[in-house]
């Protein structure tokens, strides 16, 4: 090999070697700054986490003898849109309970955040809940039946804890 070639030989592997050290580095902060491994990563996680569960089952559970009561843990539940929504839909939500009541309450049976950005304080959490439901008829619970439901949770971490922005069903695929 002759002289120009050989320094573009090692010219070429020092990029190589400088490029993957790079991407290596890069990674590295990518993963650590997803995952966390900061004190405040792994809290502001856990936070987003036991929020995530609490607020999936305050949003799938009502007492139709107490519907004004659990449209406020709705509401206390929420921010943003969500929130907005919540309390624009009061009125049609109140008349829906009472037209067909049923109680309803949600077991969580796992949660997982899918995405968490401790720097903007937001998070997405996937809930798996049992969400048992009992119709009222003259006051008397009827037979109840379980839904399973995965539920997906948009979080904001507000001067009041975690709420969620948005909430939706997960639809499985087929």
């Amino acid at each position: 090999m002759s002289g120009p070639w050989k320094v573009v030989v090692v010219l070429s592997a020092l990029l190589a070697l400088a490029g993957m050290g790079a991407a290596g580095w890069y990674g590295y902060a990518w993963y650590n700054a997803a995952a966390g491994s900061s004190a405040e990563a792994v809290d502001t996680r856990d936070g987003a986490l036991r929020a995530a569960r609490q607020l999936a089952s305050t949003l799938q559970t009502i007492n139709p003898s107490r519907p004004d009561e659990a449209l406020d843990a709705w509401e206390a539940a929420a921010t943003g849109d969500l929130l907005a929504q919540l309390k624009r839909d009061r009125g049609k939500n109140l008349d829906q309970i009472k037209k067909s009541p049923s109680t309803s309450t949600a077991d969580v049976v796992e949660t997982a955040l899918t995405d968490l950005d401790v720097s903007a304080g937001t998070a997405t959490a996937i809930t798996a809940m049992d969400v048992t439901q009992s119709p009222l008829v003259n006051d008397t619970p009827g037979q109840p039946t379980v839904r399973q439901l995965r539920v997906r949770l948009t979080l904001k971490l507000t001067d009041a804890g975690w709420k969620a922005t948005s909430t939706g069903l997960v639809q499985a695929r087929t």
